[in-house]
């Protein structure tokens, strides 16, 4: 609940052109995957959300699923953030900033340092340690 206040917060921190593709939700994930699958269907979105899904992304297939990748890395997306971030911090051993966003690079893209940043700042146990 309180991630889910402080990833708003970061979004209403950007400028208006940036904030829906700042993070994406896991119905914009759906719209590239399905782009990324079918790319000659102008079914999907506009031709303006197609050419940049394009160009952004590429995709990954395993056996069982596709995943959308950034830079040859799954993206996370924003209903999965709190999870990676709290992963990735723990696994940091509760890192600062940089040794959590240095984690989450190794596994994931599309998260941005400035959401890493205000998650670390906002950890229960690196606050009760600090203070």
């Amino acid at each position: 609940q309180q991630f889910l206040l402080l990833a708003d917060d970061y979004l209403l921190s950007l400028s208006p052109k940036k904030r829906e593709k700042a993070l994406l939700s896991n119905s914009m994930y759906q719209k590239i995957l399905m782009v990324l699958i079918q790319p000659k269907n102008t079914q999907v979105s506009t031709a303006q959300f197609r050419f940049w899904a394009k160009k952004m992304f590429t995709l990954s297939t395993t056996p069982t699923h596709h995943v959308v990748c950034h830079g040859g890395k799954p993206v996370a997306t924003k209903e999965c953030l709190y999870d990676v971030l709290v992963y990735c911090h723990r696994k940091s051993s509760h890192g600062g900033r940089d040794k959590t966003s240095a984690e989450v690079r190794q596994h994931y893209s599309w998260v941005p340092k400035e959401l890493i940043a205000r998650f670390v700042k906002h950890c229960p146990l690196c606050l009760s340690r600090r203070s």
